[in-house]
């Protein structure tokens, strides 16, 4: 302590040595070193798991992030269909046979999948789901039919090359379902729905068996005039959707219409 020359109160001079907590650089790098570690964990845990799928699992997840979002919840969940196919099975065995039909169903789900998925009005159009007694492929008629007709489009000749693709590379049979709407007008050539519907069908059909050389018995032809109708028919939009053709692709031992 020291004091002033002049008269007054003395002056105190008081000096504090400043803390250093946490060395030169404070307790903020250890929070992002923690952050780094943990992201660096995660990235490997999911390269081990990704490495250690099979490919039928990779499939499937596959399949959530390809549809376009108007598709997404709906259309994932009709095409993903498990495959359980047990080193225990012996082949000829029911437990066999019934992964075997399970492993066929999943691949022509995938492959009718990317088969609408190719262009966009199609996609737009289509619609496929599964279950355990086969696949079912809708197609609307903007790309099949005019209203009223029976007469293939133009458009629909890629569609029915890949259900012919599909005939020729999986043993299964295929049934093809007419659909008709109730505001379509009765003609001399199709006085009902009925007679419509089915000719749609026979149209589809025809060129799927003379373009493939498909055997008659794995082909069937029916028309359901408009009595399954997807919605009910209160507007324009409603009638069009109805107006469809289905590809129903099931086992040959699973008697179906």
């Amino acid at each position: 302590m020291a004091k002033s020359s002049k008269s007054g109160p003395p002056v105190i001079v008081k000096k504090e040595e400043n803390g250093h907590e946490g060395g030169h650089h404070g307790g903020s790098w250890k929070v992002a070193y923690a952050d780094f570690v943990t992201a660096m964990m995660a990235l490997f845990l999911l390269l081990w798991l990704l490495a250690a799928l099979k490919p039928t699992q990779k499939e499937q997840i596959s399949l959530v992030f390809q549809d376009k979002p108007t598709q997404d919840a709906e259309m994932r969940q009709r095409t993903q269909m498990p495959i359980y196919m047990s080193k225990d099975f012996k082949q000829g065995t029911p437990e066999f046979k019934t992964a075997q039909k399970q492993k066929m169903l999943y691949e022509i789900a995938l492959k009718v999948k990317e088969l609408i998925a190719e262009r966009p009005d199609v996609l737009e159009n289509s619609g496929v789901s599964s279950d355990q007694s086969g696949v079912l492929m809708q197609v609307n008629n903007a790309i099949m039919f005019e209203p009223g007709s029976a007469v293939l489009k133009p458009s629909a000749a890629r569609m029915l090359n890949g259900v012919v693709e599909i005939l020729l590379t999986q043993e299964v049979s295929l049934v093809v379902r007419g659909h008709a709407d109730d505001a379509e007008a009765a003609s001399a050539q199709y006085p009902t729905k009925w007679e419509l519907s089915s000719a749609r069908a026979v149209a589809a059909l025809r060129y799927i068996v003379e373009k493939g050389g498909i055997p008659a018995k794995r082909v069937r032809a029916t028309g359901y005039g408009d009595s399954r109708p997807l919605v009910p028919e209160m507007t324009a939009e409603s009638q069009a959707k109805n107006r469809r053709v289905e590809f129903f692709y099931h086992s040959p031992e699973t008697e179906v219409w």
